[in-house]
This record gives C-alpha cells, structure tokens and sequence, in this order.
C-alpha cells in the first residue's frame, strides 16, 4: 500500500527542486544560486550544514557557500582545506562512478553509492541500494574532531566547459571534479534513499548553473578585454598625433599593474622614445634605457631573424636553450611576448633584475611592437609583488604530506610575503591584441613620414604570400607523401600477418617519411601496461643509441599517463623539459637522447597492448597536426593488424594441438600394440620357463641317483666275472652281443653328457626368466650386463652360422658398473629391439654380399662403460650397411621402417626411443653408409623420480 508520508515528500522535494531550478534560471550570479541552493537543502534535510566546496586547480578546496543551524557547528565558509583531505582514489571514483557517500560515525560504516559503472562509464540501472561498510579510522577521526556524527558527501562534476555545452556529469576524457556538495549533522542521522535522490537532483541542476556560470564569466572576461581594446583602440586614434601616453596608462590600469613603458626604436628619421608610467628602475650605464640591454635588444628582433631550419635567435625559447646549454629549438612558438612572473627568478635576466631593486616591480609582461618584418619597439606592464594571506581549517604545513587527521579546524591563517602575482592566459591574450594595436597605431603615426618604405612594404607582403603559397603546396605534397606511405603500410598489413615484419616496416616508412631520428614500437609486457615493457621494432639514424631490445622495467608512466593512453589519447610533446614530467621520465628519455616526443597507443581489440613512439634527437620539434593525424590513421592499421595476428596465433596454436594430440594418440597406440605384444611374450616365456623348468630339475636331480644305481651295478657285475670266471653259454652269447665292454668304457661318459645337457637347459630357462622379469613391475636396481647376457642368450640361435649364413661374433668391452635403477623388462625390451636390429642389418648386409660372391663377417659389439658419476652409456654396434642421413632422421618415428613388408612393424625404435625418455635418458644413432651402425643409450644411474611400469 502507498505510503501518504512518502507521497507527501516526493510532492516536498519536487515543489523544492522545482524552487530551485527557477532560482537557476532567474539568476545569473553563481554565490547567491549557490547560497541560497545550500539553505534550501539543508532546510529541507534539517542537519547542521551544508556546504559547497569547490577544488582549486592545485588541488586543495575552499568552502564557497555555506548554510548552519544555530550555531550546533562552527562555520567553515571561506576556509580552505588541503588536497590531502581527499585522496585521489577517491577523487577518481567521484568522476567516474560519480559515488555518493554516507557516514555515520554511531555505527562506523559508510555508505556507498555509485550512479555510473566505473568501468563502462554507463548509468547503473536500476539504480543500485546504498551499501555500507566499516568506515575508515582516519574518515572517523577527521569527522570526529569536526564535531560530525553523520554526514552526506555527492560529487560535482562537470564537462569541459570551454566546449560552451551544457551537459550532465559524464566519463568523457574532459570531465573535470568541480567540488562537493557536503551536508553535516552533529548527530546521528539516517539518510534514505529518496533524500540522496533529492540531493543528487540538486546537484545535476547546480552542475547546469555552473557550467553557465563557468561560460558567463568566459564571455564577461572576453567581453571585458574587447571594452579594454576598444577602449585603448579609441584613446590611440583619438587624435591625428598618437596619445601614447593616455594609451600605456589605460593599458596598466586595465592589467592592475603598477608600472610601465613603451620603448620606440630610432630610425632613420627620429631618435628612440620612451613613454613612462608609474615607478620605474634605474637607467643603465651611459644614461641608457633598459630596454637598451644588448640581450633586450635582441630579443625584440628576434622575430625578423628566423633561419631557414626553423630556428629563431635570440627569441626567449632559443636563449633560455643557450642559458641551459641545449640544442636550439626549431619551429618556435607563434608568440613572441616575454611573460615574466617573477622577475628575480627568471635566470636571462640576472643582468637586469638589480636595476629594480628599488621599486616593488616583481612580474614583467613584455610585448614587443612589431609591423611585419619592422621593429618598432616594446611594451612594458609591470606588476607589484604582494602579501597573501590564506585561511586554513586547521594549522598545518602546506608543502609536507598530512600523516594523520588533523585535531582541530579552528581557523589558521597562511601568510605569505613578497609574492608574485602571474600573469594569466587570459592576460597574456590581451596584451598581444593591445600589442596589435600599438603597433598598428604606431605605425600609422610614422607612416607620413616613411611614405618611401611603402614599396619595400609591398614586396615583404608579396614575399610572405610567396611563403605562405609555397607552404600550403609543400603541406599539399606532405599530405599526399602521408597517404602513399600509410597506404604501402597498409598494403604490407595485408600481404604478411608476421607482426615483426609489419612493425619494422612502419617504423622505417615512418621515421623516413617525417624525417624523425626515431621510431619504435613498444610492447607492455602486461595488459595492466603497469610492469614495463620493452621494444620490439625500431628504425633509428646510428649516431643515436639504439632502444631495440633494451628492457625498460619501468617506463615512468604515472597512472595518470596510461588512463589516457587507455582513453586513445595522444601524448606530444615538443620540448621534453617543458612537459611536467616528473625527473624518473626525463632522466629515462635522456638515457636515448629524446629531445620531443610523440607517443600514439597501440590497441588490441580494447586492451592497451603498447606504444607507437616518433622521436626527436637533434633538437625540439612542434608537432603539427597532420603529422599527428597521420600517426593516428598508421596506430589503427597497426591495431588491426594486431587482431589479426592474434587470431592466426590462436589457429597456428590450436593447429600444433590437434597435431600434438594425433602424434599422441600415435605412440599411445603404437605402446599398446607393443606392450600387449611384450606382455603376451613375456608370459609366454614365462610360462614356458617355468614348464620346462619343472621336468628338467627333476631329471637334473635324478641322475646322480641314476649314476650312483649304474655304478652299483657296474660294480656287482665286475664282482660276479671275478668270482665266476666260467659263466654259463647262454650268458657269453648275450653279452657278446651287447658289447658289454664298451657299455661299461661308454656310460659314465654318457652320465656326464646327460649332465652337462641339463645344466644347458637350467641356464636357458634362467635366461628366460630373466629377461620377462614379470615379478618386477616398479623401479629396481638392477645388474645391467645381466639383463644384456640374458637378452644375448635369448638370441643366440640367430647369432649361431645357419642356412648359409656364417656365425656372428660378439664381442663385449664391459666397464665395472654400479646397480642401475630401471624398469628392467623395459629396459631388456629395448635392448631385444637394438640387438634384433642389429643381427638384421648384419644379414641384409651379408645377401648384399653373396650376391657379389663376397663373404661379410658379422661382428656386434657391445660396450659399456659410466661416463660420469650419475651416468652410464651402453653401445651397440654392427658391421652392417649402415643408413643415410635422411632416413637417421626418421628411425624413432612410429610405423617407420626400412624392412620389407610383413617383417617390421616399425615400432620397435619408437617404442625403444619412448622407453629410453621415460628413464630420463638418450637414445641415438651413429651411422655411415657401408659403415655399419651404433646405436647409444644414455641413461642415469637412479631415476629422479619414482615412476610406475604404466607411466612408460
């Protein structure tokens, strides 16, 4: 159900925003908008104060308007209060999430609530609740000594109001914190949801009152200075004679200044002039003006001796470079105006300062008077030093960072002696204009008498339209040179995506094309851009260091610096020690000569991915903005050019995956195939090792029994031809035919046979077993020449002479090796594949030989030996024929083989090579054609790491 309370303050608010939005329209003055908008809130919220405060351009903020409830606290109108008090965290959210805050002291917590995302710039809808959490100690003790329990802070946040538009708050690059609009309350409070609606309606309105405000006093000052031109305009033509005089006292009145001069050069009809006004310095030596100090001197001219590579002597730039002992600056600035805030200070005119010890003069303005090519003299407003006082909430020392909260806010006040007042842009405007007009003035009061010198006038007018004709076709010829060379960029975008070839391109095209001493392009190494980078392509003349590959941990890039890099901005810069860096910057842009900067960044989809950076070495450079423009349209080629070589990256890399993923599945496979084949040998082996075994021990064991029951005999028989010599016919015959005599010479030979056979069989069977090695399934240490007799033996009836084939000889150079850690049935199947191999070279290379009726000798031979304290080496070589280099290359890839068809899977190698590799170790070939082969193993005497049989 509707509640009536807050219809009734829905209908409050609306009639008191409503109250206040004519007041905005019914007044221009900005104080008594802001006056009466600060008691009719706090009116209506019913707390102790409400206050506008406004931020200074040095940061630090005054209480501009201000209305209190009876005194419950102290007034802070006037009062300025220290850019520590809000940090610039804060500050930040206050533009670009325009946060509102809420404290309440009772419950320590603060209330936060943002009206825009602070990542999109984009309004939060619907608008979020206000949430709370704990209030800082420092918020807590700041408000406490201010005597507030609860307080309500909504940002005022403008646009740039030199566009002369009038538009809400946004997180467009000009958006500016203009100041806060702050309500207090000595006690507790809670505020709603409605009531910080109603503020921040109050602010939009007051944002539109002074932006309009902000604009009015834009045209008042213009306005002002056209009343002021006009007016010393009127005084210099009010006669037929130019009333100089009148003319310099209205124009130091105009400035508020308190001295000046107009200084006229002789020519060749007159002698100098000089007209004065108010308290003037001593004349210099010989009675001389001081306007005839050599070094004044020439500065007045030297506007008339530009030189052809853009240097002008003797102007303020280009002696300010000599004083500081760096290249002169080329390109000048247009203004010619001396703008002198501190006359003590300013290091040119050391010569000239004790000359006005005397007077209080403290700021010089000095407007040379020029017309065309001609110098007529100058104008000089000085300015009086002054004594400022400064009231402060609260003492504190305003060129040390605060500590802690302040204890107190009682007023303190700053007073500062002695001080320059500076000239403004505003001012320095004026004075060129009103430096027009003297100079036209004065010139026309000299024209009647220089009537000759109009000709040569006309031909300096011709001659400067000739300039100017032959610049504008020189801009023509830049402009359509710019568009040749962005388009081969483009072009060579389109024909590589090798980023390193694109990126060496522009920065050669470039660096050429404006004539610059360097390009680079710089890449972060993050996408934060916060932890360095470094340079990945540079085009640089070789008299200057070269950046390339040089690791720039930190580039001295302030926060500040790469939000606007972030926000596309562009960062020229024509004089690197007029820019405000801080001394990191220059001292990094000294390390690579840098005189004039511009730095365009680079975007990869919207991440700030690095930096296109033209640079200048020889001297200063004003960059112009065709240049810039043309730099900009060569950053977003590059940018696609970037999106485009991260997606063939992300093909190139999902290609090598799925590449990756087939050999896997290949040598899964071809390991399957090979240990099911393994496995069913190696049981099968067993298996028959363990059948055999059986019945062999068994007749093993029998014949010394047997041996022992034949002898016995033998012996009883020996007894019975001795005791009966004369045995019966029947017997004689029987072992007549039995050739007794050499059964009893023959069978102990035969029990020996019998013998030796068994122990034959016993050591096979041995073997056999041996090399299955079914029982040992996890790493072991192992004797590594058993495994190798074991294997050997295993292949002996290959290595025996058969089917014309003669034997091959094996020879062993066995080293003393330690026990070696390994799966010995893996490690006994490779060296069956090896040696397998090897006595198949050996027969294929002896059909090559029968062939041609000659007789090969097969030889293998086996080599051991530890070739450091952590390794051994095995080494398996044969008299084959020996393989070429191009089939070296593929012997351990899976299904490669160079046997015929339905002898050779190609496994073996692969399987073998994986095997080796699981045990940490190497396996390769050495091999000449006609010279045979050897095949290394190299693997550690103890594994690293305990492994599985099902890892291998």
């Amino acid at each position: 159900m509707h509640d009536p309370q807050d219809g009734q303050a829905t209908l409050t608010q609306e009639i008191l925003l409503h109250r206040i939005t004519n007041r905005i329209r019914q007044s221009l003055e900005l104080q008594e908008i802001l006056s009466v908008t600060v008691a009719e809130v706090r009116s209506y919220l019913g707390t102790d104060r409400v206050k506008i405060y406004q931020f200074s351009p040095d940061a630090h903020g005054v209480v501009i308007a201000e209305s209190i409830q009876d005194d419950r606290l102290p007034s802070l109108l006037g009062l300025n209060f220290p850019a520590d008090d809000i940090p610039p965290y804060a500050r930040e959210l206050f533009v670009r999430a325009r946060q509102r805050s809420v404290v309440d002291l009772i419950s320590h917590e603060i209330g936060i609530s943002p009206l825009t995302c602070p990542e999109t710039g984009k309004p939060i809808e619907p608008p979020q609740d206000i949430r709370y959490r704990p209030v800082d100690p420092c918020h807590v003790e700041y408000l406490t000594a201010m005597g507030v329990k609860s307080s309500v802070v909504v940002p005022i946040v403008l646009d740039d109001h030199e566009t002369g538009k009038n538009q809400l708050p946004s997180l467009a690059p000009s958006a500016q914190l203009w100041g806060l609009l702050v309500s207090h309350h000595a006690d507790t409070r809670v505020v709603t949801e409605a009531e910080l609606h109603f503020i921040q309606a109050v602010v939009d309105q007051m944002s539109v009152a002074i932006a309009q405000s902000i604009l009015l006093v834009q045209v008042r000052e213009q306005a002002q200075q056209q009343s002021v031109i006009n007016q010393v305009t009127a005084v210099l033509h009010a006669s037929p004679t130019v009333q100089l005089q009148a003319a310099l006292e209205a124009t130091v009145s105009a400035f508020q200044g308190s001295s000046g001069r107009i200084y006229l050069l002789a020519d060749s009809d007159q002698s100098s002039e000089l007209y004065l006004f108010g308290n003037q310095p001593k004349r210099l030596e010989r009675d001389r003006a001081i306007e005839e100090n050599y070094l004044w001197n020439r500065y007045l001219r030297s506007g008339v001796n530009l030189q052809p590579d853009g240097v002008k002597p003797w102007s303020v730039e280009w002696m300010r470079s000599v004083y500081e002992l760096k290249e002169p600056p080329q390109n000048s600035s247009d203004s010619d105006l001396w703008v002198i805030n501190d006359l003590y200070k300013e290091p040119l005119l050391r010569t000239i300062a004790p000359y006005f010890q005397d007077t209080q003069t403290r700021g010089l303005m000095i407007v040379p008077l020029r017309s065309g090519s001609e110098v007529l003299g100058c104008l000089t407003i000085g300015r009086d030093e002054v004594d400022t006082e400064i009231p402060w909430a609260g003492s504190h020392d305003p060129d040390t960072r605060q500590l802690m909260a302040r204890q107190s806010f009682e007023t303190w006040r700053q007073l500062k002696i002695g001080q320059a007042h500076p000239w403004t842009a505003g001012e320095t405007q004026l004075a060129q204009a009103l430096g027009e007009r003297f100079s036209n003035a004065i010139k026309q009061y000299r024209l009647h008498q220089q009537v000759q010198l109009f000709n040569i006038n006309l031909e300096q007018q011709v001659h400067t339209r000739t300039e100017e004709l032959q610049q504008s076709n020189k801009e023509l010829q830049q402009a359509f040179e710019q568009q040749k060379t962005l388009s081969k960029i483009i072009t060579k975008i389109r024909e590589s995506l090798e980023l390193d070839v694109i990126f060496r391109t522009v920065a050669t095209e470039i660096r050429q094309m404006l004539d610059v001493d360097r390009v680079l392009v710089y890449r972060f190494h993050s996408e934060t851009a916060c932890e360095g980078g470094a340079a990945v392509a540079e085009d640089v003349l070789p008299e200057f260091p070269a950046a390339l590959d040089v690791e720039i941990a930190d580039l001295c890039n302030s926060e500040g610096f790469i939000r606007k890099y972030r926000q596309g901005k562009i960062h020229a810069i024509s004089n690197v020690n007029e820019g405000g860096h801080d001394e990191c910057y220059l001292k990094m842009l000294a390390q690579f000569e840098i005189k004039a900067n511009l730095v365009v960044p680079l975007f990869r989809q919207d991440y700030l991915w690095g930096l296109l950076c033209i640079q200048q070495c020889r001297g200063y450079r004003d960059w112009q903005p065709s240049e810039i423009k043309f730099i900009g349209q060569i950053s977003e080629q590059l940018g696609v050019a970037l999106q485009h070589a991260t997606l063939l990256n992300q093909t190139r890399e999902q290609a090598q995956k799925l590449s990756e993923a087939i050999d896997y599945l290949k040598q899964t496979q071809s390991r399957l195939i090979q240990s099911e084949k393994m496995s069913s040998l190696g049981q099968l082996v067993a298996g028959v090792a363990h059948e055999i075994n059986n019945p062999v021990n068994f007749i093993y064991g029998n014949l010394t029994h047997m041996k022992n029951y034949v002898n016995q005999v033998l012996e009883l028989l020996q007894l019975y031809q001795k005791h009966y010599p004369e045995p019966h016919e029947a017997i004689l015959q029987q072992a007549e035919a039995t050739d007794l005599d050499f059964v009893i010479e023959d069978l102990p030979r035969l029990f020996s046979s019998l013998e030796v056979g068994a122990e034959r069989i016993r050591e096979i069977v041995l073997s056999l077993r041996n090399f299955s090695r079914l029982d040992q399934a996890e790493v072991k240490s192992v004797n590594i020449h058993e495994g190798i007799d074991s294997t050997l033996m295993i292949l002996q009836h290959r290595t025996k002479a058969n089917l014309g084939y003669g034997e091959i000889t094996i020879l062993k150079h066995y080293s003393e090796l330690p026990l070696v850690e390994c799966f010995a049935g893996q490690l006994n199947q490779v060296l069956m594949n090896l040696l397998s191999n090897a006595i198949d070279a050996i027969q294929e290379q002896r059909d090559r030989q029968l062939e041609s009726d000659l007789e090969l000798k097969g030889v293998i031979t086996l080599t051991t030996q530890q070739i450091d304290d952590d390794w051994i080496q095995i080494s398996i070589k044969d008299t084959g024929f020996g393989v070429s280099d191009d089939i070296k290359s593929k012997l351990f890839d899976p299904f490669f083989t160079t046997k015929p068809v339905g002898k050779g899977t190609g496994l073996g190698l692969s399987i073998s090579y994986q095997i080796i590799e699981k045990h940490s170790g190497k396996l390769w070939c050495r091999s000449q054609l006609g010279e045979g082969s050897e095949f290394v193993i190299e693997i550690p005497i103890r594994q690293p790491v305990q492994k599985s049989m099902q890892s291998i």
